[in-house]
């Protein structure tokens, strides 16, 4: 019996986003890992509205606060060898991104 050598073809990935797509501002990120994956999720953190009439009726209203509420609003789950793909391409990203301040005379 021979050996077949396995069959296989390059496929162009085309991106779509659907029309019923959300974007959030992120404002909070938590990784977490265990050894077979990367758990990456995402929130959108507001700080509270308060209204008072004096800056003393607003810090009491701050001071009265416990907690304010992050909402999870994406997570992805990614193995370790995708997780390092998506470091090198945020840290690419970045340093274009850098790059692109400097040409505008902007600080970073």
């Amino acid at each position: 019996m021979s050996k077949q050598e396995p069959v296989g073809k390059n496929l162009r990935i085309e991106r779509t986003f659907p029309e019923d797509l959300q974007s959030h501002y992120v404002s909070n990120i938590v990784v977490q890992h265990d050894p077979d994956v990367f758990i990456l999720s995402f929130f959108e953190l507001w700080p509270p509205t308060i209204l008072a009439e004096s800056e003393e009726e607003k810090t009491k209203a701050l001071m009265a606060l416990e907690h304010v509420d992050a909402k999870c609003v994406a997570r992805l789950v990614v193995t370790p060898s995708k997780m390092k793909e998506f470091i090198a391409v945020i840290q690419e990203n970045f340093k274009s991104y850098e790059q692109f301040l400097q040409t505008l005379g902007k600080e970073k």
